[in-house]
């Protein structure tokens, strides 16, 4: 314990990525591979069988125009010691790519403040949306790191006065491009953009742009190039409607209200404490001389903003499409912790209580799903015994800490840590279990894989 609290102060960023990893690669746990996600799994094991290829590979060994092939090829790569792919080598790219958000999430709160890096950090694993994404294999979760390791090297460009961080910002776009196409540039871009313009920088604005321009146009000439040399002419049509033009008219409802409603709502109790930020602090945010903090809550909330405008254009709408906002509202919620005047102090002890008490009633929410089992026609599947025994382990240890903490300097974040692990608990045993069971019942058909790699 000691070693890990040394870590945990000394070397925080190592602390967060081993930590979190863990948690994620644990949150994988399933027999098996179900929805969308199941091409997934035919695309590295065809790419096992028959090697590397500029696009993956589906049923009909043709290639699959909607994904680029890198997060295929770091699955193969994974797989490959092994000679086979399982749920760990299949989840590995993303958990990696969730902790490193996780990472650059702390690295830029801490740039104000320490613990507003760490709050952000819980909120984070407080956000369902995000948790869900990793553990439904959403590719969004790429897009989600780039951008928060975009915005905090522009940031911090300015911050220092190092420029040629801008080189670094495009190298990033590049990534986003090469495993996500171009929407996996242009969110993270457009975030950028609205921070160069909200902090009023209009020649490094003018300079990305044009940049940010040159390095979509170099995608989208290696994507065709790499389009036409595995599938000639007519898969290069494919792959400009399904990565392109395709996401813009589509037999979907536009639905345009979506991301300002049920979308974010399932980005839980983070996304709410967001918007309760922006519209106490928003006064502040056009004052004559604001201090820093209020500035990053200003970029934080024009990315929130761009990124849910973007994806509103759109008619396909997936609460996952927006998951870049999760470091944005991890963050301007963490701001209640932050800020310590009376401002916040109603919404702050309101958290904290409902952490304290989310265990008991998470074994509330058990109860109701094992009456409605007895009555119910498809009974919910929860994994009673892993959500008991967690939550009433928690139930036990609560006053204990309450008593031990009482007077602690990290007394708050001890508690809503406290609260975060039972909502950890409550996804792993109660929500993924839930959604497994439903899926299952409807998936015809699903890929059982083993978990461990060997």
């Amino acid at each position: 314990m000691k070693v890990l609290k040394e870590m945990a102060v000394k070397k925080p960023c190592s602390f967060i990525f081993i930590l979190t990893f863990l948690i994620f690669a644990v949150l994988q746990y399933k027999p098996a591979v179900l929805n969308y996600t199941t091409r997934f799994v035919d695309f590295a094991q065809y790419m096992l069988a028959h090697g590397v290829t500029l696009f993956p590979i589906a049923d009909d060994l043709r290639p699959y125009p909607d994904y680029t092939v890198i997060n295929t090829l770091l699955v193969y790569l994974v797989s490959l010691p092994f000679g086979r792919v399982s749920i760990l080598s299949m989840g590995l790219p993303f958990c990696v790519a969730a902790a490193l958000m996780l990472v650059f999430v702390y690295k830029l709160g801490a740039l104000h403040e320490k613990k507003w890096g760490a709050y952000g950090v819980v909120f984070a694993l407080f956000t369902w949306s995000f948790l869900d994404g990793v553990n439904s294999l959403a590719l969004d979760i790429y897009p989600a790191l780039f951008t928060v390791v975009c915005f905090y090297l522009a940031y911090t460009g300015e911050v220092y006065k190092q420029r040629f961080r801008l080189l670094l910002v495009l190298a990033g776009l590049a990534l986003g491009f090469a495993f996500r196409g171009p929407i996996g540039l242009i969110g993270p871009a457009s975030v950028v953009a609205a921070y160069y313009f909200l902090s009023k920088q209009w020649r490094m604005l003018v300079v990305f742009c044009l940049l940010a321009g040159l390095v979509l146009a170099t995608g989208i000439a290696v994507l065709t190039w790499a389009a036409y040399v595995q599938g000639g002419d007519a898969f290069l049509q494919e792959v400009l409607i399904m990565q392109g033009l395709g996401r813009f008219g589509s037999d979907h409802s536009s639905r345009y209200y979506f991301y300002f409603s049920a979308g974010l709502l399932t980005y839980g109790v983070t996304a709410l404490i967001a918007l309760n930020v922006i519209v106490k602090k928003g006064k502040c945010f056009f004052e004559r001389s604001p201090d820093p903090a209020t500035n990053m809550l200003l970029y934080l909330s024009g990315w929130l903003l761009v990124v849910i405008v973007l994806f509103t254009i759109p008619s396909s709408k997936k609460a996952r499409y927006i998951l870049s906002i999760t470091p944005a509202i991890s963050l301007l919620a963490a701001y209640i912790f932050v800020d310590r005047s009376a401002l916040f102090a109603s919404t702050r002890d309101k958290l904290l209580r409902f952490c304290l008490n989310l265990p008991v009633v998470g074994l509330g929410v058990l109860l109701l799903a094992f009456i409605h089992g007895l009555y119910a026609t498809t009974p919910l599947q929860p994994n009673y015994l892993g959500a008991s025994m967690g939550l009433i382990a928690l139930v036990a240890v609560r006053p204990w800490m309450v008593t031990r903490f009482s007077m602690h300097p990290h007394r708050e974040f001890v508690t809503f840590s406290f609260g975060a692990v039972a909502f950890l608990i409550l996804d792993m045993f109660f929500f993924n279990s839930v959604t497994y069971h439903l899926e299952l019942a409807n998936e015809p058909t699903p890929k059982f894989l083993p978990y461990w790699f060997w």
